[in-house]
C-alpha cells in the first residue's frame, strides 16, 4: 500500500530496500542511507508538505517553488544566517557560504540558479542577491540601488509564459565587487540573448514584457496624453495572445514601482520620458496597418492615427516611415513590398526599437552601480546556469574512489559545438553566403551530422536528442534569424530620428560596419567568457524545482520532480558526493597553510613530507583523506587544523603586537634621550654667545658716558611724573563734579592712579636703552586719558538727560496728586450731601409735610450727587416706623462717612510712601506704583459709590411708603365723611 491509499503489487526483485523514520525529512540527500527514487521522493515529499522547500542533494541546494509566500525571509532570518543561528539549507546560507569563502580565500565566488521555467530561478537569484547586497554594505544607497534593479529588470526582460507567469526571456549575470574589507564597491549586469521576438509574436494565453501592460494600466493622464496611450487591449501586440492581465499582478501598481526604482538609480525624468516614448512608439508600430494598391499585391502603408503617432514618437516624418516600411531600397532603387514582408519589415523596426532601449536602460544600471572600482577586489556572481565537478583529476592523481557512472551527454554537444563542421558554424558560413537557401541549409546539416546517434533532419526541419528528451527545431527561418541584420534603409531611418533613438541608430551603424558576427557567433563568444569566468571562481549550485504543473500551492507530483531530478542528475550528484574529496589543496598549499602547527623543524623538509607529518602528529583519520601525486584530497572540512591554526595566529598576532610595542617604547625613549641633550647643547652654546655680547657692550660705556645717561634718564623721568600727576589732578575734578554714581568713580579715579602711579614707578627704573619704551608709554597713557575724557562726557549728557526726565517725572506725579484731591473732595461733598438729605427726611416725616410725589433728580452717578437737593414734600409716616428706619439708615451713613475719613487717610499715607519710600529709585518705576495706587482708588470709589446709591435708594423707598399709607387713609376718611360713616 501506498502513502495515498493505493495497492499495488509488484514482484520482490522490484522492491527497494527503505530507509527508516527516524531519517525521514533529513536535511542532505547525503544522509540517507539508502539512495534510489522513491526514498529521495519521499524524503522531498515529506520536508515540501511541512513548508520546508530547501533542500540539500550534496553541494547543491534543492529549491522547490512554494507558489505561496512562506515566512522564512527577511531581516530576522538575514541576521540569524549572518550570526550562524540557523545552519540548516536555505538561499541565505548559500550567499553567505560564498561571502565568507571569498573573505577567507581571497577568491571570486559564483551562485549559479539552474531551473526550468516556472521553479523560481528569478526569486531565488532575488533572494540571494538582498543578501549579498546587505551582508557587505555600509552604504545604503548602494545596497538600494542593486535591490532595485531587480525591479527593472523583471519590468523589461521578464513576461508571462505558458508555464510561468514571471519567466525571465534573457540571460544575466550579476557581479558583486567588493573590496579588501568585504564592503559592496560596485556591481554590473550583464546581460545575454533578450528574446526580441516576443514584442511582436506571442502564442496563445502568453503576455509580452510586462512594462508594456504596467505603463498602459499606471500611466498618469498627462503622460497617456503626451503619448496618446490607450488600454492594452487597443494594441494589437498585446491583443494577439488573448491574455492581458495576469492573476493577482497589478500592473498599475507595478508602474509606480518601476519609476521609484528609476529614482533610486537615478535616472533622470527626461531619460524616464525617452524610455516611455520609445515604449509608446513600439505600440503604435504593432498598429500601423498596409493596404494592397495594385493587382501584384504591392503595398502601402496607411497614413491613419497609428503611424502618424508612431511617426511622432520616433523622431521622424511619417513620409519617411511610409518609405521605409512599404519599400526595400536596393542600390538607390525602391522596390515595393508585399503584405508579407511589409509586416515583417514593421515587426523588425519594432522589435529592434525594444531592443536598443533594453541594452542603453541596462547601460544606465551599470552607470548607476559603478563605484569605486579601483578597490574591487574580489567578486560574487549570480548566473542562472549549471555544471558538473570534473571527475578525471581522481585518476589523473592516483585516488581511489567509487566510481558512479552517468550518462555522458558530449555528443549532444558536439552536433552544436564540434569545429569545423558543428551546427553553429554550418549556420554562421551559410549566413555570410548570398547563394545560401534554407534548402541548402537543411542539406548541409543533414550531410555532415547524420552519424551522430542523437541527430536526424527531416524536410525543413531536424532533431535533436538532448539529456532530457529529443526536441525538434524549424530550419526554414534559421538563416534570416541568425543574420539579425536590419536593412540600410531602416537603419538610415533610425540615424534621422530625433532623440531618443539617435544614440541607438548610430551604436548599430558603427557595429554594422565594424563587425558581422551572427547570433550564433554572439551566443558562443557570450558563453566562452562565462565558462572562463566560472572556471575561474568557487562555484555554489542552487537547483530550483517546481513541484507540479499547476502551479498552485501543496500539490507534490512525483513524477514532475523525479523528470526534473533525473535531468539535472541530482542522484548522480548525491552519488557522487558521498565517494568524493570535495576538499583539496596542492602539498605546498597545504604545507604552507597548516606547517605553523607542526612541532618539529619544517625547513628541511619537502612539501610532502610535511604535509604528511602535520596529518600524522594532529592524528587525521585516514578515511577522511587521500594524498595524491601532487594534492590531498579530503572528504570534508578539517576543523581541526583550521582551529589549531586560528589558535597559533592569534597568539602570533598578540606576540608580536607586544613586541612590537616595547620596541616602539624603546625607541621613543631613545628619540627623547637624543632631543633633550641635543636641546641642552643648542641653550648652552646660545647662553655663551648672548653672554659675550654684554661683556663686549659693557666693555665699550665709559663711566663719563654713563653718567650722562642716568642725569638724561632721571629728567625725564621728572618731566613725565610731573605731567601725569597734573593730568591726574585735572581729571580728578572733573569726575568729582560730573559723576553720577560716586562710589563707582571713586573706584574708576583709584584704579587709573594706579595706572598712573604704576607707569611713575617704573619709570624711575628706566635704564638709558629703554627711553624710546618710556616715550611708547607716555603716548599709551595719553590715549587712555583722551579716552576717559570722552567717557565723562558722555556721562555728563546721560546725567543732564536723566534730569530733565526727572523734572517731566516730577510734573506728572504733581498732576497725579491734583487730580486724587479733586476726586476725594468730590467724595466729601457727596457724602455731606447724603448727610443732609437723611436729617431733612427724617425732619419732614416728623412734622408731617404734605403729601408730593418725590423728586425726579436720584443718586445715579458720583456726577449729580453735589447737585442734588433732597425732595420738597414729605407725605407724614407714622412716627414709630420711621424713627427705627430713619435710625437704620443714619447707621449706614455714619458708616459709610467713617470708612471714607479712614480710606482718605489710607490713600494719602501710600502716595506719600510712593514718594519717600527710595528717592533713588528710577522715575519711571515711581509713576508704576502711581498707577497701581490709583487703580486700586478707582477700585474702591466704584464700590464706596455703589454701596452710597443703595444707601439713598433705601431712604426714598421709605418716604414712599409711609406716603402712601397716609393717602390711603385720607381717601378712606374722606370717603366715610361722605357717607357718613366713621371707618377705622
Amino acid at each position: 500500500m501506498l502513502s495515498h491509499g493505493n495497492v499495488i503489487t509488484v514482484s520482490r526483485g522490484e522492491l527497494l530496500p527503505a530507509n527508516t523514520e527516524v531519517l525521514d525529512g533529513v536535511d542532505d540527500l547525503v544522509e540517507l542511507s539508502y539512495l534510489n527514487a522513491p526514498s529521495v521522493l519521499h524524503n522531498l515529499q515529506y520536508r515540501y508538505n511541512h513548508d520546508i522547500i530547501y533542500s540539500k542533494a550534496g553541494p547543491v541546494l534543492l529549491a522547490f517553488n512554494p507558489f505561496k509566500d512562506v515566512n522564512i525571509y527577511g531581516n530576522d532570518f538575514f541576521t540569524a544566517y549572518k550570526d550562524k543561528i540557523l545552519d540548516n539549507p536555505q538561499v541565505y546560507a548559500v550567499a553567505d557560504g560564498a561571502y565568507n569563502d571569498m573573505m577567507k580565500d581571497g577568491e571570486n565566488q559564483s551562485i549559479i540558479i539552474s531551473g526550468e521555467s516556472g521553479s523560481g530561478k528569478t526569486k531565488t537569484a532575488k533572494f540571494a542577491m538582498q543578501y549579498l547586497a546587505s551582508v557587505g554594505s555600509q552604504n545604503c544607497e548602494m545596497k538600494s540601488k542593486l535591490i532595485q534593479t531587480s525591479c527593472i529588470l523583471e519590468a523589461f526582460g521578464n513576461a508571462k509564459t505558458s508555464r510561468n507567469c514571471n519567466s525571465s526571456r534573457f540571460g544575466k549575470l550579476i557581479d558583486i565587487h567588493y573590496n579588501a574589507e568585504g564592503t559592496i564597491s560596485s556591481a554590473c549586469i550583464q546581460t545575454y540573448l533578450l528574446e526580441k521576438s516576443r514584442v511582436s509574436q506571442l502564442c496563445r494565453g502568453e503576455r509580452s514584457y510586462h512594462v508594456f501592460y504596467q505603463i498602459c494600466a499606471g500611466a498618469p493622464p498627462a503622460l497617456k496624453d503626451m503619448l496618446n496611450l490607450k488600454m492594452s487591449s487597443e494594441y494589437k501586440f498585446l491583443k494577439q495572445s488573448g491574455c492581458l492581465k495576469i492573476n493577482g499582478v497589478e500592473d498599475a501598481h507595478n508602474f509606480k514601482v518601476l519609476v521609484d526604482a528609476f529614482d533610486t538609480l537615478g535616472i533622470s525624468h527626461q531619460d524616464q520620458e525617452n524610455v516611455f516614448h520609445l515604449l509608446a512608439a513600439v505600440l503604435w508600430l504593432g498598429n500601423i496597418s498596409f493596404a494592397v494598391i495594385d493587382q501584384e499585391e504591392h503595398v502601402e502603408l496607411v497614413a491613419d492615427e497609428a503611424s502618424r503617432t508612431a511617426a511622432r514618437l520616433m523622431g521622424c516624418k511619417i513620409d519617411d516611415l511610409k518609405v521605409v516600411l512599404s519599400t526595400n531600397r536596393i542600390h538607390n532603387t525602391a522596390e515595393p513590398l508585399k503584405m508579407q514582408q511589409a509586416t515583417d519589415k514593421r515587426d523588425a523596426l519594432a522589435t529592434f526599437v525594444y531592443e536598443s532601449l533594453f541594452n542603453w536602460l541596462m547601460e544606465e544600471v551599470n552607470t548607476s552601480l559603478k563605484g569605486d572600482e579601483q578597490h574591487t577586489r574580489h567578486t560574487i556572481s549570480i548566473l542562472d546556469t549549471y555544471g558538473f565537478e570534473s571527475l578525471q583529476e581522481y585518476e589523473l592523481e592516483g585516488i581511489h574512489w567509487k566510481k558512479v557512472e552517468f550518462e555522458d551527454n558530449q555528443e549532444c554537444l558536439d552536433i552544436f559545438e564540434k569545429k569545423p563542421m558543428g551546427l553553429i558554424s554550418i549556420l554562421n558560413e551559410d549566413s555570410n553566403s548570398s547563394k545560401a537557401t534554407n534548402e541548402t541549409f537543411t542539406e548541409n546539416i543533414k550531410r555532415h551530422l547524420s552519424y551522430n546517434i542523437c541527430f536526424s533532419c527531416e524536410k525543413g526541419a531536424f532533431r535533436v536528442r538532448h539529456y532530457a528528451q529529443e526536441v525538434q527545431y524549424d530550419a526554414s527561418e534559421m538563416l534570416e534569424q541568425n543574420s539579425d541584420k536590419l536593412q540600410f534603409d531602416t537603419i538610415q531611418l533610425l540615424s534621422s530620428c530625433k532623440k531618443p533613438l539617435n544614440h541607438s541608430a548610430s551604436g548599430l551603424m558603427n557595429q554594422v560596419q565594424t563587425t558581422g558576427q551572427s547570433v550564433g557567433a554572439k551566443f558562443m563568444d557570450h558563453l566562452f567568457k562565462l565558462i572562463q569566468e566560472m572556471e575561474n571562481s568557487k562555484q555554489h549550485f542552487i537547483r530550483c524545482v517546481k513541484p507540479n504543473t499547476k502551479k498552485l500551492p501543496g500539490i507534490y507530483e512525483n513524477d514532475i520532480v523525479w523528470e526534473q531530478l533525473k535531468c539535472s542528475q541530482v542522484m548522480e550528484i548525491v552519488q557522487i558526493t558521498k565517494s568524493r574529496y570535495p576538499l583539496r589543496f596542492t602539498h605546498q598549499e597545504f604545507a604552507s597553510r597548516f606547517g605553523c602547527i607542526l612541532s618539529k623543524n619544517i625547513s628541511c623538509m619537502d612539501p610532502l613530507s610535511t604535509s604528511v607529518a602535520i596529518l600524522q602528529q594532529h592524528q587525521i583519520p585516514p578515511q577522511i583523506y587521500q594524498v595524491g601525486f601532487t594534492k590531498l584530497f579530503f572528504r570534508g572540512q578539517v576543523d581541526v587544523l583550521e582551529n589549531l591554526r586560528q589558535e597559533v595566529l592569534n597568539g602570533t598576532r598578540e606576540l608580536e603586537n607586544r613586541f612590537l610595542g616595547g620596541r616602539v617604547l624603546l625607541d621613543f625613549h631613545k628619540l627623547k634621550i637624543g632631543i633633550v641633550t641635543l636641546q641642552s647643547f643648542v641653550r648652552g652654546e646660545n647662553a655663551r654667545k648672548e653672554l659675550n655680547v654684554l661683556k663686549k657692550q659693557t666693555q665699550g660705556i665709559t663711566p663719563s658716558s654713563l653718567n650722562e645717561h642716568l642725569t638724561t634718564v632721571v629728567h625725564i623721568q621728572s618731566v613725565v611724573r610731573g605731567w601725569l600727576a597734573r593730568k591726574h589732578f585735572n581729571h580728578l575734578q572733573q569726575w568729582k563734579k560730573s559723576a553720577l554714581d560716586r562710589s563707582r568713580s571713586r573706584r574708576r579715579s583709584c584704579s587709573k592712579n594706579s595706572d598712573l602711579k604704576y607707569l611713575s614707578e617704573e619709570n624711575v627704573q628706566f635704564l638709558p636703552q629703554n627711553v624710546e619704551e618710556l616715550q611708547k608709554r607716555v603716548v599709551k597713557a595719553e590715549s587712555l586719558l583722551s579716552e576717559r575724557d570722552h567717557e565723562n562726557t558722555a556721562l555728563r549728557e546721560q546725567i543732564r538727560e536723566f534730569e530733565i526726565r526727572w523734572l517731566e517725572y516730577e510734573s506728572k506725579m504733581k498732576a497725579i496728586e491734583q487730580t486724587w484731591q479733586s476726586q476725594m473732595s468730590s467724595l466729601q461733598v457727596n457724602l455731606a450731601a447724603a448727610k443732609k438729605t437723611l436729617v431733612s427726611g427724617i425732619t419732614d416725616v416728623q412734622i408731617g409735610r404734605p403729601d408730593d410725589s418725590l423728586s425726579p433728580n436720584y443718586y445715579d452717578s458720583e456726577d449729580n450727587i453735589s447737585g442734588i437737593q433732597t425732595p420738597a414734600q414729605m407725605t407724614p409716616v407714622r412716627i414709630g416706623n420711621s424713627r427705627r428706619e430713619s435710625n437704620v439708615i443714619s447707621d449706614t451713613i455714619d458708616f459709610l462717612s467713617k470708612e471714607f475719613e479712614q480710606r482718605k487717610q489710607h490713600f494719602d499715607n501710600d502716595a506719600k510712601a510712593v514718594v519717600n519710600e527710595n528717592p533713588g529709585r528710577p522715575p519711571s518705576k515711581q509713576i508704576e506704583d502711581y498707577k497701581n495706587l490709583k487703580k486700586k482708588f478707582e477700585m474702591w470709589k466704584k464700590e464706596y459709590n455703589n454701596r452710597l446709591r443703595e444707601a439713598k435708594t433705601r431712604l426714598v423707598k421709605g418716604v414712599h411708603s409711609e406716603s402712601g399709607d397716609r393717602q390711603t387713609r385720607h381717601w378712606w376718611g374722606k370717603l366715610s365723611k361722605r357717607g357718613k360713616e366713621r371707618v377705622v
